[in-house]
């Protein structure tokens, strides 16, 4: 009776295979992430300007100010991904409030759960400094 080695390639291929299908769902989930932090980080920052153009204005006058926020959120870059929906300005106590909303759409829409975007929500508040005392 003759006794065969087995060869070592065959377990190769089943042990790269079952990797993939463990790594290429993380690797995938990791984009979206990606994606949610960049669409995070796009808001704080339109928030921020909108709430700084807004505080250059004096306080006396509510339209000039929702004006230069609104300038400025107009001229945030739309794209597949990043989408501005809302923002919503407010005034009171020598400061200027700006909130603000973007969706984010999924490059990699999460199986099952149907949910292929995210809406993000952002405020930023600034003195006024378009008034002298």
């Amino acid at each position: 009776m003759s006794v065969r080695a087995r060869k070592t390639k065959g377990s190769s291929i089943v042990e790269t295979a079952a990797g993939l299908i463990l790594l290429i769902p993380i690797v995938l989930f990791l984009v979206d992430v990606a994606a949610m932090v960049v669409a995070q980080t796009e808001n704080d920052k339109l928030a921020k300007a909108c709430a700084r153009a807004a505080a250059e204005f004096p306080s006396s006058n509510p339209g000039q100010q929702s004006s230069a926020a609104m300038g400025v959120y107009n001229n945030q870059r739309r794209s597949s991904l990043l989408t501005p929906t809302s923002l919503n300005t407010t005034n009171g106590g020598g400061l200027v409030t700006c909130a603000t909303t973007i969706t984010c759409t999924l490059p990699v829409p999460v199986p099952f759960l149907g949910n292929s975007s995210v809406a993000f929500n952002a405020k930023a508040t600034e003195p006024i400094v378009g008034e002298l005392p």
